[in-house]
């Protein structure tokens, strides 16, 4: 069974959807036509939370024919799969639940035992407002900052429904994968690939032995921070998983017009300085416990 040889570990809304597309332009690299399928991070994900909560972009016990952002595999096979017939030297995914997850390092480590790691992370507190507005943008939820905080430091949530704290405490994870790859990995801070993408991108050659010149760094990823025009259509949406099928049987090329009509690029969620003092404390809290 073919299995990745290259692994982009980050929490979402760290930079690794940008990253992976600067990585996949590369003519030595390909990404995997599920950029995150969490399959070292499976048991996180209760199968009944997945369904009820359409996570999955694709079904993942089906073949995967067009490039998607997210599910969960399960079946080894099916995951394998999504390598195998992949030419290039390096066989790269980006799940975003490896970080946090404290048994992925070592469930890689046992079966990639050759591969590579890229670790990125993000200053915790930007990561969590981005993951809250990403959020209001799908539909996710309408709540305030505090309400949704409230909720996720109360306890009662699965742990794959835990954005805001959880996700923000990437060092930990960072110092996991470090230890099992000390010698194949290399990492990045989000704020200083976004200051220059080249010197990110070399660094990444090196660990790769591969030419730092075959990256094209005009590649962008789609920005997801924008409000909704209609938010509770769009809540309703996701909530009835029509949102998700939309996305699966729209036509590629209708899709940006639909996201410019849809979502509003000037607004973005209402976050007051109380509801950021209580996200900082909140993870300071995290942090020393």
């Amino acid at each position: 069974m073919t299995m990745p040889n290259l692994f982009l570990i980050a929490a979402p809304r760290a930079g690794s959807t940008q990253l992976a597309r600067w990585l996949a332009t590369h003519p030595d690299i390909s990404l995997s036509l599920v950029k995150e399928p969490n399959f070292f991070a499976a048991h996180e994900f209760d199968p009944a939370y997945v369904s009820a909560s359409h996570l999955d972009d694709v079904d993942p016990t089906k073949p995967v024919t067009r490039p998607t952002q997210f599910a969960v595999f399960r079946d080894p096979a099916r995951y394998g799969a999504l390598f195998e017939n992949m030419t290039t030297r390096w066989r790269m995914e980006a799940s975003t639940s490896y970080l946090s997850c404290p048994q992925s390092p070592e469930l890689i480590a046992a079966a990639c035992p050759d591969a590579r790691v890229i670790l990125l992370h993000r200053e915790p507190v930007a990561r969590a407002l981005s993951h809250y507005q990403l959020a209001r943008r799908t539909g996710r939820t309408q709540a305030s900052l505090m309400d949704e905080l409230e909720t996720e430091i109360s306890g009662q949530l699965p742990c794959a429904a835990c954005y805001l704290l959880r996700p923000s405490l990437q060092l930990p994870g960072v110092a996991r994968f470090e230890r099992i790859f000390p010698k194949r990995s290399t990492t990045l801070q989000f704020e200083a690939m976004i200051k220059s993408p080249q010197a990110a991108l070399a660094q990444v050659a090196r660990l790769l032995d591969i030419d730092p010149t075959g990256f094209d760094v005009t590649a962008r990823a789609q920005n997801a921070g924008a409000e909704p025009r209609f938010a509770q259509l769009n809540a309703l949406l996701m909530r009835s998983g029509l949102k998700t099928r939309l996305r699966q049987i729209l036509p590629a090329p209708v899709k940006p017009y639909l996201r410019r009509l849809w979502f509003n690029d000037n607004c973005r969620a209402p976050i007051n300085a109380a509801e950021i003092a209580a996200l900082k404390s909140a993870l300071e809290a995290q942090c020393a416990s």
